[in-house]
Parts: structure tokens; C-alpha cells; sequence
């Protein structure tokens, strides 16, 4: 069963990493059209008024967050302990990131930026830490 799961993880992950690097393969034109429609969609649902800017780095941090959860799935099922969980995750998220900055280099309109990589990395490691939080509170719930 182990090994399902494993399996399963692994392959969500990859598929998630593919999303990603599709989103950046993107042209900037259609990105901004993306974020004009998140943004417009926002405008509605909330009192706040983000700027495209902050549309963007939510979007990066989010992508790797969700990133970071399925890492760290993945290496959960072999039953790595969360203190290696971390470092690996990190830099499997880390690397990706590297790559998806370099894709939009070459992406008409758009440009790699080092700030992004660090939410990047930092959206990976809040995936990482939500699911051990996740893991802890259903723990604490079942075992006591």
C-alpha cells in the first residue's frame, strides 16, 4: 500500500511541477490577462485592492506551497523523518524554481527574477510546514 501511495504522490507532484512550468511558459500578454481576471475577481469578493505586482507573488507562492505539500508527501511515504523532510524538500522546491525562473528567460515578454525563486523557496517551505502542522494536529487528535 505504501508503495500505491508513493506512487500516487510521486506522480502528483510531477504533474503539479509540469503546471507550473507550462504557467511560465506563457507570454507575458496572456499572464496579464490572467492576473487582470484574478484581479477583477478579487475586487469582487474582498475590501482589498491588491496590485498586479501582489497578484503575481501570491500566485508564486501559492504554486510552490502546494509544491512544497506534495514534496513532502512524497518523501513522507518513505518514511523519511521530518527533519530530513525539510532539507530535501527545500531543495527539490529550490531547484524547480531555478528552472521555472530560467524558463520565462526565454518566454517573450517575461523575465527570470531571483526575488521569485526566494518566494519560491519560501512558498515550499510553507507547503512543507502546513502538512507537518496537518500531521501534528491529527496525531495529537488520535493519540490521545
Amino acid at each position: 500500500m505504501k508503495q500505491k501511495q508513493f506512487r500516487i504522490c510521486l506522480c502528483l507532484w510531477l504533474a503539479w511541477t509540469l503546471f507550473i512550468f507550462c504557467r511560465s511558459l506563457k507570454t507575458a500578454e496572456l499572464s496579464g490577462q490572467e492576473s487582470l481576471w484574478v484581479l477583477q475577481w478579487l475586487y469582487r469578493v474582498f475590501p482589498f485592492r491588491p496590485t498586479d505586482g501582489q497578484i503575481r507573488k501570491m500566485a508564486h507562492f501559492t504554486e510552490f506551497a502546494v509544491l512544497g505539500v506534495l514534496i513532502a508527501c512524497t518523501f513522507r511515504q518513505k518514511r523519511l523523518t521530518p527533519r530530513h523532510v525539510l532539507p530535501l524538500a527545500l531543495s527539490a522546491g529550490g531547484a524547480t524554481a531555478l528552472v521555472d525562473e530560467t524558463i520565462q528567460l526565454f518566454v517573450e515578454g517575461r523575465s527570470g527574477q531571483i526575488q521569485d525563486v526566494w518566494i519560491d523557496i519560501g512558498g515550499t517551505a510553507a507547503g512543507v510546514l502546513f502538512l507537518a502542522l496537518l500531521r501534528f494536529l491529527w496525531r495529537s487528535i488520535h493519540h490521545s
